[in-house]
């Protein structure tokens, strides 16, 4: 059997990209009525999170479906049921089984009070990579909320033109910039949920699709990454359920014995 390279091990696609267009900074905006936002940037990003649901608070989240790695290097198009716990303010496991897919891979993911381990097919690993890589999902687990209240500019930008990956929508785009890195999110003009996300200089893009509501919230069941105009991951989501019980045990297994 072929050995697992370290890019493979480690958990894919757990965030959607990042772009830098032409941007039209927001700069001089007049002031809006009192409680509303002067910046239509941030105004724009604001709606969109009230919009999908995000000024509804949760501790726990269950999100089960199906994962898809497109033609991996050696591999070809690997499917895996997949699994993702968050408990918040720092809890998450993430089991992604390819098994059922005809394929020996067995993946466990775990980060639990700043620290993170893996189990890949019953051995252990860790790794700096992989600690940044689930603290950053951990800390956007609110999405555009996060982004709302972490970024330090906000700016309006022109749609990109010949969009080939949603040609007939009807978006806005607003960006921000966090720690010189820069995000540009695509609203549906009409309803306000996210339809793309574009980060990593442009190189990763994340499109939205399938949303459903419940209880208040609106969440795509359907997400899929292209990376350097490349389609490489794909999560379509059978169940996403808030507030169950989850036991901070779950998120203790298999750790490692400190050294």
């Amino acid at each position: 059997m072929k050995g697992i390279s370290k890019a493979k091990w480690l958990p894919a696609a757990v965030l959607a990209a990042s772009a830098c267009f032409a941007l039209l900074p927001a700069f001089g905006r007049a002031a809006g009525p009192p409680g509303e936002t002067a910046d239509p940037a941030k105004s724009l990003l604001e709606k969109a999170s009230k919009a999908l649901g995000e000024d509804r608070p949760w501790m726990t989240r269950v999100e089960k479906g199906l994962f898809i790695e497109w033609d991996t290097e050696g591999w070809g198009t690997l499917r895996a049921d997949y699994t993702r716990l968050i408990k918040k303010p720092d809890k998450l496991k993430v089991d992604q089984d390819n098994s059922a897919y005809n394929h020996p891979f067995f993946r466990v993911y775990y980060y639990s009070g700043g620290e993170a381990w893996g189990i890949v097919n019953l051995t252990t690993r860790q790794s700096p990579q992989l600690t940044a890589t689930l603290k950053t999902l951990i800390d956007r687990v609110d999405g555009i909320a996060f982004y709302v209240a972490a970024c330090d500019t906000f700016f309006s930008a022109p749609a990109a033109p010949g969009d080939t990956l949603l040609p007939d929508a009807e978006l806005l785009r607003a960006g921000c910039v966090l720690k010189g890195d820069t995000t540009l999110f695509d609203v549906d003009a009409k309803t306000h949920v996210l339809r793309r996300r574009i980060e990593n200089k442009g190189t990763r893009v994340s499109i939205f699709e399938d949303y459903r509501k419940d209880d208040g919230r609106t969440v795509p069941f359907h997400v899929t990454v292209y990376d350097a105009g490349k389609k490489t991951n794909e999560f379509v989501w059978e169940e996403i359920t808030f507030d169950g019980k989850l036991d901070d045990a779950i998120f203790e297994e298999n750790r490692p014995p400190k050294q």
